[in-house]
């Protein structure tokens, strides 16, 4: 086999050869000759299953900046468990952050590994990058995260660098660990007089997903961290840098019955029909995730917040917002105004009632939606001051 790199004749290409040649692993090799890797990893390389021995007991590290680092990982739930052993994941483009991290983890015995298995899912041989170490030199972890740390401001720059995404100036940050979320908000307002909010529907089979309040708390929370996210491989770009931008758009389907009231036509009679509705987001794409947004991410958040609750159902009974006028004009905004806290991105709504009859909405941004609150074509039937206008004088003199 030629290498690629340095066009020496190899009996085999390894990690070994790649460190000295050019210092890519082989996956890095591999994307960038565009070669897949079942080529390049020879079947004794695949599947391999290391014994704790390899990695040294280390006695309870009092590197308190280690601790904030893994903390912090733990807090991303990035902290795996295999048999004795724990470790680390990271994704091919940030491998030099995961390398960054291992400059104060190796207080507690880590060791890169790029590490490659087949995956009989995709019926191809992948890759894993990973820090390693034993369990037992990270038991500290079961305890309680503690958030009274002096380095709280190192974990917390952990967990963005791993687990952040920045969305039309707006901080999205899933947590592992749903029941400290709540402790965590508290004392990011407490301590740094940041906001962050809890979205409930996350979209997320496990854990939580906090997101700033404000755009101002944003700009002061990466303001806090930004030196510590300086120097960590990439951050920069992702966090502080403008980008190229993108509109990335999901169609997703319902069927639902509605009536339209005070209608002179057939319209005004309880009929049926398939929706479809194409959700617009349009943002920076993140260098390190190669997304405007994950298409994953995108379509269980409108399912958890449209479909469910609109799919089989007659609109004028799912709430007072269409219960007059279930048209695609007003449901276009009873739906935007449900997906701006978890989209700020939202650039478009287009929603077909038939193929051939179809609205195309933009709302307020997330920050105009925070002052001016819902729509008032939507809150008439659910304004207090309904019922007391000096006019119904009259409907009570003719009720009486």
């Amino acid at each position: 086999m030629k290498c690629l790199e340095c066009h020496q004749d190899l009996a085999r290409l390894d990690n070994g050869h790649l460190a000295d040649c050019c210092g890519l692993t082989l996956q890095e090799y591999a994307i960038r000759h565009h070669l897949p890797l079942d080529i390049l990893i020879d079947q004794d390389r695949l599947n391999l299953q290391e014994s704790v021995n390899h990695y040294p007991r280390v006695a309870t590290s009092d590197n308190p900046l280690a601790r904030a680092y893994l903390t912090g990982l733990s807090l991303a739930g990035k902290v795996c468990r295999a048999p004795g052993l724990s470790f680390i994941e990271g994704d091919v483009k940030r491998l030099e952050l995961l390398l960054w991290c291992l400059q104060g983890l190796e207080a507690f015995g880590f060791k890169y590994r790029q590490e490659y298995f087949y995956a009989d899912h995709s019926h191809r041989v992948i890759a894993r990058n990973r820090l390693k170490t034993r369990s037992d030199n990270v038991e500290f972890l079961q305890d309680h995260i503690d958030l009274d740390a002096p380095n709280l401001l190192d974990t917390l720059a952990v967990l963005v660098a791993f687990n952040g995404e920045l969305h039309t100036n707006y901080l999205f940050i899933p947590l592992a660990d749903t029941e400290i979320c709540a402790s965590l908000l508290q004392k990011m307002h407490q301590q740094y007089r940041v906001t962050f909010k809890s979205l409930e529907a996350c979209a997320r089979s496990q854990g939580a997903l906090m997101r700033t309040e404000t755009e101002r708390d944003t700009r002061e929370f990466l303001s806090l961290i930004k030196d510590r996210l300086a120097s960590m491989p990439g951050c920069e770009a992702r966090f502080y840098l403008d980008g190229p931008r993108a509109t990335v758009v999901k169609e997703l389907l319902f069927d639902s019955a509605h009536f339209i009231t005070d209608y002179p036509g057939k319209c005004s009679n309880l009929h049926g029909g398939r929706y479809s509705i194409k959700v617009k987001v349009a943002d920076r794409i993140d260098p390190a995730t190669g997304f405007v947004l994950d298409y994953g991410y995108l379509k269980a958040v409108v399912e958890q917040l449209i479909i469910s609750q609109l799919d089989h159902q007659s609109l004028n009974y799912v709430g007072a917002e269409l219960a007059w006028r279930s048209s695609t004009e007003l449901l276009s905004i009873f739906i935007w105004e449900q997906l701006i806290e978890y989209l700020p991105g939202l650039t478009e709504l287009q929603i077909h009632e038939t193929a051939r009859s179809y609205c195309r909405y933009t709302g307020p941004s997330l920050a105009e939606f925070q002052i001016q609150g819902p729509s008032p074509l939507l809150t008439h039937f659910k304004a207090p001051e309904l019922g007391r206008s000096p006019l119904r004088v009259k409907f009570i003199e003719s009720s009486g």
